[in-house]
This record gives structure tokens, sequence and C-alpha cells, in this order.
């Protein structure tokens, strides 16, 4: 897991590699703070707050295993 933060916004970037790491990053977001979901393809997810849609996110772009890394962003 990575953290890349921009010093002009407060917004926080996470790369996750592993469902370990995926769902420890949603889960320690602040508290009903909307997330998005950023893949290698270049599409995002935005609007994201709860497990059950970042999951349906993950199923959607043919990624529910974590085949590929993705970014969360809040």
């Amino acid at each position: 897991m990575s953290s890349d933060n921009t010093s002009n916004s407060k917004m926080t970037a996470t790369t996750c590699r592993t469902l370990k790491a995926f769902y420890d990053c949603v889960r320690s977001r602040p508290f009903n703070q909307p997330f998005a979901l950023r893949y290698n393809d270049g599409s995002i997810d935005h609007g994201l707050n709860s497990e059950e849609a970042a999951k349906e996110s993950l199923r959607t772009h043919h990624n529910p295993y974590l085949e590929q890394p993705v970014v969360v962003e809040w």
C-alpha cells in the first residue's frame, strides 16, 4: 500500500494491490467520507460510501478479486 498525497488539496490516494489492503483502506477512511476508485484503464467510480458499493464497483470493472491494483481516493 502506498500513499500519494498532493500539497494542493487534502485528497488522500492509496494504491491497493491486495484485497486485505483494499478493505483496510476503505475501512480506515474518515467516518461517512465518500470515496472514489480509480482503475488502471483510467475510469473512476465516484461517490462510493460503503464496502458493498466498493465490491459492486470492483465487479462492474471485472476486477472482483483485485487482479489489477486500484487507487482509493477520498
